[in-house]
């Protein structure tokens, strides 16, 4: 079983894939995943081209993309099925997800259209503002009306929508604790219901 994380930031190595980070490693800590064996994967998108779907129906005849950029890359490992559960994060950008984010999730229509293959799945959201009341619950929700449309199951942080930090902390992010907190705890919830349901 698998859960994996995406960092949907355009910029490298900075607050979203942190916290991403943060995130998944509370996944790995936690003994109901340990007992299940739960492996994580982070995948960056920062790196990646990826443009938006232009609605072309070549995924209607399979699980295949007619856009030949960076999403090829990843169709192959969110269509494995010992994936068990999606963890987003984005930064918040005019006061919801960021441009990147949205063309993957747009592209994601491939596993919709060929059998709902994120049914059932585990979804988690974690935004990262600018301040600490930035748009951040706004964003989580944008993301979780996509997952509703795959017929995910959304997971919070025990208490919140999800993960919810502040990239510019006076301190620095990695001094935000209490969006940490947040994302450690999203990660959790993860590993303990992926295990449950997955018995």
């Amino acid at each position: 079983m698998k859960i994996i994380g995406v960092a949907a930031s355009p910029r490298k190595n900075k607050s979203t894939r942190f916290l991403l980070e943060q995130c998944l490693d509370a996944v790995k800590s936690t003994s109901e995943a340990s007992d299940r064996g739960i492996e994580v994967e982070l995948i960056d998108l920062a790196p990646l081209e990826i443009q938006g779907c232009i609605a072309c129906d070549a995924c209607k005849k399979g699980v295949l993309c007619s856009q030949d950029d960076g999403f090829q890359s990843i169709i192959p490992k969110l269509a494995d099925p010992e994936v068990v559960g999606i963890i987003m994060a984005t930064p918040v950008y005019m006061g919801c997800m960021t441009s990147r984010a949205k063309a993957f999730i747009d592209r994601t229509v491939v596993f919709r259209r060929n059998g709902f293959l994120f049914k059932n799945k585990l979804g988690g959201v974690i935004a990262v503002g600018g301040s600490r009341n930035g748009g951040q619950e706004l964003t989580v929700q944008a993301v979780h009306a996509a997952m509703m449309i795959h017929d995910m199951i959304i997971i919070g942080d025990g208490d919140h929508f999800g993960g919810a930090a502040w990239a510019n902390h006076p301190d620095g992010y990695e001094a935000d604790t209490t969006g940490i907190a947040t994302a450690r705890n999203l990660g959790i919830r993860m590993g303990e219901v992926a295990a449950t349901l997955r018995g």
